[in-house]
């Protein structure tokens, strides 16, 4: 009898995955790093630097998704993301925490989602500066808002998205991020809307992005909503990103110029950053380098910096593979930019030298 009831609870939790359409991938992704921080004003002062190893998750995450055909033709689909660490790293282990969403796809008329995602400015890297999207870990990258380039891109909690189909080669993105804790005082929403053009041998592109209402530090972007900050009320962040890729015998080289402008209803300052990338894969080797510069902010003096990448990456399976990538930035002494590394926040001068020796396998 025990075994009788033992078969049909089990019946009861396999069919339902049996029938359903569900994949399951993820990507287990960590390293071993060597941390050189030095503040850039008073380096003979020892207790403001930083030597030491870590062992440092580089975003890795488990994926469930699905997808369902409708009557008209068109798809429901849906994804739940959750982030996990292997070492130190920004996962908080909660259910949902990266991309996480329910959406309809078309042929013929693009993809629709609501949820938790990436907005426009963020997704629209991978069509038209490939190699400056293509970072071969976390330590190394230059992307976000406290980075040097595309600093309006970010993950929304209360994203409406919209891809469009291919048309020939061109492609548009938007995004609208909503703020469910809207008061009198503050709606801190985001904006954004992308174009692009590619083929087999070039890349062109652009995006903008508005956040309001965003409490504001000149020099770094943040899309956090603040509802306790006053100074949030009426203030304005705007970001706009041109740039292009071109494509020959296993060499990608991108460039892109950023200008982000910041305004408290009072006083606006502006800053413009640039970076250079290229990637070359020939077998199963991959070797990615970058540059990039953000120049002073407006008014502000000694608020820029710099930081170069470089990286090789082999694989060893279709799925798993190994790299080593070093990292330098250089701070100006008013100016803190990181990395994406988790755990790296600096102070204003410091200095970041970064050595990544890591394994990334998917699955």
């Amino acid at each position: 009898m025990k075994k009788l009831i033992a078969a049909a609870v089990a019946a009861a939790f396999v069919a339902p995955v049996a029938l359903a359409d569900v994949t399951i991938t993820g990507s287990i992704r960590t390293a071993l790093d060597y941390i050189d921080i030095t503040d850039a004003t008073a380096k003979a002062d020892a207790s403001k630097n930083v030597d030491k190893f870590r062992i440092a998750d580089q975003s890795s995450r488990i994926t469930f998704k699905g997808e369902d055909k409708l009557d008209d033709g068109g798809t429901l689909v849906w994804q739940i993301e959750n982030g996990f660490n292997i070492g130190v790293g920004g996962s908080t282990g909660l259910w949902g925490t990266r991309n996480t969403f329910i959406g309809y796809k078309s042929d013929s008329l693009g993809l629709l989602r609501f949820g938790k995602n990436d907005n426009a400015y963020k997704l629209a890297s991978a069509d038209y500066i490939q190699a400056l999207d293509g970072e071969l870990n976390d330590d190394s990258g230059y992307l976000g808002g406290k980075r040097i380039i595309r600093r309006l891109g970010d993950r929304q909690d209360q994203i409406i998205s919209y891809d469009s189909p291919n048309w020939g080669g061109f492609r548009v993105r938007a995004s609208y991020d909503l703020d469910s804790g809207k008061d009198d005082s503050v709606n801190a929403t985001t904006g954004a809307i992308t174009a692009s053009y590619s083929n087999d041998t070039f890349s062109v592109g652009g995006a903008y992005a508005n956040a309001s209402d965003r409490k504001i530090s000149f020099g770094s972007v943040s899309l956090s909503k603040d509802h306790a900050s006053a100074t949030a009320t009426g203030t304005t962040t705007q970001g706009t990103q041109l740039g292009g890729t071109v494509k020959f015998s296993g060499v990608t080289l991108s460039a892109a110029w950023e200008h982000v402008e910041w305004d408290t209803g009072k006083l606006s300052r502006d800053q413009d950053s640039f970076a250079l990338g290229a990637l070359y894969k020939v077998g199963k080797f991959t070797v990615h380098g970058a540059y990039l510069n953000a120049g002073d902010v407006d008014g502000l003096s000694d608020t820029g910096a710099s930081q170069y990448v470089i990286g090789g990456q082999y694989s060893l399976s279709k799925q798993s593979r190994i790299y080593l990538t070093y990292a330098q930035l250089e701070n100006d002494k008013n100016a803190k930019f990181t990395t994406e590394g988790p755990e790296l926040s600096l102070v204003n001068g410091q200095d970041l030298k970064i050595l990544s020796l890591g394994v990334r396998s998917d699955f």
